[in-house]
């Protein structure tokens, strides 16, 4: 297990598309580059923290790294004009903030089974 592995693929994808960017992504939307960004490493982290807590083999490549990965190809080889590449940001953002969304009622709604409890309430379920 490499739990380390995708935070640092993280890391290393954004600060290519910073460096080979067309269009200079961080000046012109450096608020939702850095919201895109922060969201895809707190789901990573999250999973590194649900795995760690329930003594499971955690996965050692997130999968929110593979759209990630075709934009910063893309932007290198050229083929994002600046246009483009502002819509696969966007894009991007949306689609990592709704996984990571999914994710955490996932989650939620796997431990109030497993604990036999309704999230965010006192009340127990009924043993019948």
């Amino acid at each position: 297990m490499v739990p380390f592995f995708s935070p640092c693929l993280l890391f290393t994808l954004c600060t290519v598309w910073i460096l080979w960017s067309p269009s200079d992504i961080l000046e012109i939307h450096p608020r939702i580059f850095y919201f895109m960004v922060g969201t895809a490493f707190a789901n990573i982290t999250c999973q590194l923290i649900v795995c760690q807590m329930s003594s499971t083999r955690c996965p050692t490549l997130n999968w929110l790294l593979l759209p990630l990965l075709l934009v910063v190809a893309a932007v290198i080889v050229g083929a994002a004009t600046s246009r483009l590449e502002s819509a696969l940001l966007y894009t991007l953002t949306a689609a990592f903030t709704l996984a990571h969304i999914h994710y955490g009622v996932q989650v939620v709604k796997q431990l109030s089974r497993h604990f036999q409890i309704y999230p965010f309430s006192l009340r127990k379920p009924n043993s019948d």
